[in-house]
């Protein structure tokens, strides 16, 4: 986006010309001034044109900006401002974001006018621009006396405050990223998994907590030491061991004291580098990147591609993010480039099997427990494949239970075992 001093080389000059089209166009039509360029409206507010004020200005990251917005929207009501355009040809415009159950109606591009002894000491403009392209930014501006520039900086440096501390809407909370025309986040419920909910060996958890120590009480350790408190995590395996749900438990006995942020493989793909930037306002953050075989390739295959170039300057590259514990799933790690693997992007790397025989017969009677039936449960375990997952398990009992209702016996179990339609094959025959 172009600065101010830009847009005013391109549009001051001939400020006079477009001004004398407005007030022809007016006389011809016979109807009230129309909206007015940016730079005059400055001018008018202030006395002088742009390119002879100070202007301290900010570009923001997407949620950053909602923040920068809501900010400004308080002064708006406080202190009643004459606003104006923001961009060129444009009349003031709001943007409605949904926050919970509240939608806020906030400035997506507009400039307000607050006159001496409100926001500051002396008259300011505080312009606030809404890019939906590129990475999505926000851009804030405040115009004043050019001898006055630090009261212009002071104004900027409490609305940034007051976005970070007060309305940090996602701080503290669980956020799911997906990538429409824009990048969209939606705040949803904790997850409700607990550990003893899952069959997952005390291994898992025992690394698991060992790399969360990082960002928590090992936190200054590792500081005091020398090292990043970042972290990465891949947990590998297998459609259906577990590993979203692992990601899951995680999430909710970190979220509060972390803000968690769940992103989809589409956001993962194209706004990788966007969604980490977010992470400098969260405090500790969890990100959680789901199934990144899907768009992290491998170069020697031709497939690398600016999602990977972006990924590795995320977790160990140009752009360092402390506080940040990255936990990622794939069904195939052998996709994955070798960069993207080594330590210092994935610490950690868990490999999730299929379960055995005695965690599938643990399995089984935690998706049976209380019905009141007489079950032979490790004699179906015993008779069931060693490639069958949790996810396969639950298929099982859902499928004897629509057959069956609750009046379930061992052979029953078996005989929908037996069936094997709880796996999924590749579908035969002809088709339209």
């Amino acid at each position: 986006m172009e600065n101010p001093t830009t847009q005013s080389r391109l549009l001051g000059e001939p400020h006079d010309v477009r001004r004398a089209l407005q007030l022809l166009g007016e006389l011809l039509t016979d109807s009230a001034a129309t909206t007015e360029s940016p730079e005059s409206f400055i001018w008018r507010a202030l006395g002088a044109p742009p390119t002879s004020l100070a202007c301290e200005s900010i570009n923001t990251t997407a949620w950053a900006g909602v923040s920068l917005s809501a900010a400004l929207n308080d002064l708006i009501l406080k202190f009643e401002p004459t606003l104006g355009p923001a961009v060129s040809d444009q009349a003031p415009t709001w943007t409605q974001v949904r926050i919970d159950d509240e939608t806020l109606s906030l400035p997506a591009a507009t400039a307000a006018h607050f006159p001496a002894g409100t926001v500051a000491e002396i008259p300011v403009v505080i312009q606030i621009e809404r890019n939906e392209y590129g990475d999505y930014d926000w851009d804030l501006r405040i115009f004043a006396d050019p001898t006055r520039r630090a009261d212009a900086r002071e104004v900027l440096d409490e609305l940034s405050r007051t976005a970070i501390e007060e309305k940090n809407f996602y701080r503290g909370r669980v956020v799911a990223v997906d990538l429409g025309l824009t990048l969209q986040w939606k705040i949803i419920d904790r997850p409700a998994l607990r550990r003893d909910d899952l069959i997952i060996k005390p291994d898992v958890w025992s690394e698991l907590d060992l790399n969360i120590s990082a960002l928590t009480d090992r936190a200054e350790v590792m500081r005091e030491r020398g090292f990043s408190t970042r972290r990465g995590v891949l947990l590998a395996g297998p459609p259906g061991v577990g590993k979203s749900a692992i990601a899951r438990v995680i999430a909710g006995e970190l979220v509060g004291d972390f803000t968690v942020i769940i992103v989809d493989a589409r956001a993962g793909a194209s706004a990788l580098r966007a969604v980490y930037r977010e992470t400098e306002r969260f405090g500790p953050t969890l990100v959680v990147l789901e199934d990144v075989d899907l768009y992290l390739g491998d170069r020697r295959r031709g497939d690398g591609g600016s999602a990977l170039a972006d990924f590795l300057a995320v977790m160990d590259g140009a752009e360092e993010y402390e506080e940040v514990l990255t936990i990622a799933s794939t069904n195939d790690p052998a996709a994955l480039d070798a960069a993207a693997v080594r330590s210092a992007r994935f610490d950690s790397i868990i490999t999730l099997g299929y379960p055995d025989q005695a965690d599938r017969a643990r399995i089984l009677r935690r998706y049976l427990a209380g019905l009141d039936v007489d079950l032979d449960i490790e004699a179906i375990a015993a008779m069931l494949p060693d490639n069958v997952s949790g996810a396969d398990l639950r298929e099982i009992v859902r499928r004897a239970l629509l057959a069956h209702g609750t009046d379930l016996t061992t052979e029953r179990i078996r005989q929908v075992i037996k069936e094997g339609r709880w796996q999924p094959e590749p579908l035969q025959g002809s088709y339209l």
